[in-house]
């Protein structure tokens, strides 16, 4: 891959980079959706959705389209919903071998003891 293209396509990775940016991908999944629904769906305010619509839309992942009073926005190609499952299945991947090199003895902890003792009261932080 030649400069150019390396810094078109870490210009986009920034799509990724956010919470709230892969939480509006996952919503999308299932067709378009209005940005008061994307805003319920990623937990946070009509003004934050929309600027990370903005972001999203102005690098090429999104597309909108008015219908009536309302704004709705799709993923302008499937690609980019298979790139943030590829991205987690990876993760998902790494994260298992990872505990699977984990010795066996530390993976869980040690059984405790079920007596009680006299005068104590176990507390929890």
């Amino acid at each position: 891959m030649d400069d150019a293209t390396c810094h078109i396509v870490a210009e986009f990775f920034s799509v990724y980079s956010n919470p709230t940016r892969i939480h509006i991908f996952c919503a999308l999944r299932t067709g378009p959706k209005s940005v008061s629904e994307l805003a319920e769906h990623a937990k946070t305010s009509l003004q934050n959705i929309s600027q990370h619509l903005r972001v999203m839309k102005d690098k090429g992942a999104l597309v909108s389209e008015k219908r009536g009073q309302h704004v709705f926005y799709s993923v302008a190609d499937p690609k980019f919903l298979y790139g943030v499952k590829m991205i987690r299945d990876a993760l998902i991947e790494m994260l298992k071998a990872r505990v699977d090199s984990i010795p066996f003895a530390l993976q869980s902890p040690p059984a405790q003891a079920s007596g009680k003792r006299s005068g104590t009261k176990k507390t929890f932080a």
